[in-house]
């Protein structure tokens, strides 16, 4: 009987360690792996929906934000391992931004000496037609570099995020532009705060305006508030572009009209700037043709992020 008894319990005891694989099998079937404790044991279950959910919108926010901080390396292998893979790109992403801004600025450096040996040379021309045709290249040359560099600086700021009044401003960049004796008007609000970067959100807007005045004599800028976005507005009253450019004017330095020439000022790269601290801030930057006439951007930014 003894030994009958034993054979029972050994009977049980296997029986209840099949049962438990099963269920553990079951659940990983169904997509549910352990949560590891402090000492690294199964305390719980977390399902890899919520763990792949979370590596999502991280990979979402680092397009918006490549300083944001590095995801907790916690939870399953498998998402240990992929947080692990996660951070170590984005380290890797931020030291290439972050070399690819020192290099353009420490070749914006070097290129004023012999600028300014170019400028110095160039007044002693005597044939005052060819002097001025020289001058107006190399202050090209000076433009483009700069702002090749204020592109790269546009994509890696380390400029702090905080809540700001949109609203505010606006007031404050149409104001400037007025000032310069250029035709603006501003109409609506937003009347609700947003998060980013004060400056190059002025920039943002300041290259909207500027660019509208340029090639459209004048900005009419509308605020106004739909759902969870802020929606900016800004239409000059231009002749517009053809739509299959619409894109196109994005690129850096790319011209689509002669109108839209060097000679009205810039050197094509304003758009593409705005548009880079559109979607660090997690927005969208878009141009269209109004119906009524004229080219009209369109920058729509999170509130209350």
């Amino acid at each position: 009987m003894a030994g009958h008894g034993v054979a029972v319990r050994s009977r049980h005891r296997t029986q209840g360690r099949d049962l438990r694989r099963a269920d553990r099998l079951g659940d990983r079937a169904a997509g549910v792996e352990p949560a590891a404790g402090r000492d690294g044991r199964g305390v719980g279950w977390i399902t890899l929906e919520e763990n792949a959910a979370a590596l999502s919108l991280a990979a979402d926010a680092l397009g918006s934000n490549i300083d944001r901080p590095p995801l907790d390396a916690t939870g399953p292998v498998e998402v240990r391992h992929a947080a692990v893979a996660f951070n170590s790109m984005q380290a890797r992403i931020r030291h290439h931004v972050q070399e690819r801004t020192q290099m353009l600025a420490a070749i914006t450096h070097d290129l004023q000496t012999p600028v300014t040996r170019l400028r110095l040379r160039i007044e002693q021309v005597t044939d005052e037609r060819l002097r001025v045709m020289l001058a107006s290249d190399l202050a090209g040359i000076q433009a483009m570099s700069q702002e090749g560099l204020e592109l790269a600086r546009s994509m890696e700021s380390s400029e702090p995020m905080q809540t700001l009044d949109l609203d505010s401003l606006l007031d404050s960049v149409c104001a400037d532009a007025e000032e310069l004796g250029q035709k603006v008007t501003l109409k609506g609000r937003v009347g609700a705060p947003v998060r980013g970067r004060p400056v190059a959100l002025r920039r943002c807007l300041t290259n909207l305006v500027d660019n509208a005045v340029k090639y459209g004599e004048a900005a009419e800028v509308t605020a106004t508030r739909s759902g969870n976005k802020a929606v900016i507005s800004v239409r000059d009253r231009g002749p517009g572009i053809p739509e299959e450019f619409l894109e196109a004017v994005f690129e850096p330095f790319r011209r689509v009209e002669t109108s839209r020439s060097r000679e009205t000022g810039g050197t094509g790269i304003g758009l593409t700037i705005a548009r880079a601290i559109a979607e660090r801030h997690g927005g969208t930057l878009t141009l269209r043709n109004h119906p009524e006439g004229g080219l009209e951007a369109v920058l729509q930014l999170p509130i209350g992020r």
